[in-house]
């Protein structure tokens, strides 16, 4: 547990994905990335099937994807990851033109070309780090030494005695001294929920909900429990976020 809340306010790396089948340009690419001048963190990935053995919602800031790979290729993963992660910054790394329609249908943001230029590479660094930079975050123990967490990594907090249980879409659970009601003020303008004087619910990752068992089925499986009196205002609060979602998403497929 101490390894895990030290990570949250002090690493600021760009953790990479790198999926390429090719050992000499993975060496390029290593190269480029880590003579860049942004602190990376990266996995290597040799081939689809291998990534996605190794991947988890929220493990990764940025995916580097090769297209053309033995078994599983680029595009197959790179759906998967989409089905989890919408939003999660990638690029695609190929030899030719085939899949940029299908890149962009899949919200890729960059479609580089081999042989890689550094610059493209670059690019796509600096564009990732920035997004790192401004998602959302709540701060716990804001008064000292303030942890950091993502709202896009966070599925839900719960409260037990004096702890703050915070589970988090990889499933990794941090532990740490407060009170729901200390985070009471940051939640303006967040799809953070308070259902349960508990429970605190991240609605974009809430599949359902059950009026019987008075809980917000999660992404991960889990429940979160929703207080009865409070069950009319948490069911109208997640269906207002999904109108919101789906206008959004709305938007953002009539630009492309």
């Amino acid at each position: 547990m101490k390894e895990l809340l030290s990570r949250f306010p002090a690493d600021s790396r760009l953790r990479i994905a790198l999926c390429e089948d090719d050992r000499q340009e993975r060496e390029h690419l290593l190269t480029i990335l880590r003579s860049s001048n942004i602190p990376v963190q990266v996995w290597e990935f040799e081939e689809g099937g291998a990534f996605l053995k190794g991947y988890k919602p929220g493990a990764f800031d940025l995916i580097l994807m090769d297209i053309y790979m033995n078994g599983i290729s680029g595009v197959e993963a790179m759906r998967a990851v989409r089905k989890e992660e919408p939003s999660l910054p990638a690029a695609f790394i190929t030899t030719s033109q085939d899949h940029a329609l299908e890149a962009y249908r899949m919200h890729v943001d960059r479609y580089i070309e081999k042989p890689v230029a550094r610059e493209e590479v670059v690019q796509i660094l600096r564009s990732a780090a920035a997004k790192k930079e401004h998602f959302p975050k709540i701060a716990l123990r804001p008064q000292k030494d303030p942890l950091w967490i993502p709202i896009h990594k966070l599925l839900y907090v719960e409260q037990l005695a004096h702890y703050l249980h915070l589970h988090l879409l990889d499933g990794e659970v941090v532990k740490v001294k407060g009170k729901l009601d200390d985070l009471l003020p940051q939640l303006e303008g967040l799809p953070l929920f308070r259902c349960h004087k508990s429970f605190l619910v991240n609605l974009a990752f809430v599949t359902g909900i059950d009026r019987e068992l008075m809980v917000f089925h999660m992404k991960d499986g889990s429940n979160v429990y929703i207080r009865r009196e409070a069950f009319p205002v948490a069911k109208q609060a997640w269906e207002t976020w999904l109108f919101a979602a789906s206008r959004e998403e709305g938007r953002t497929d009539g630009a492309i």
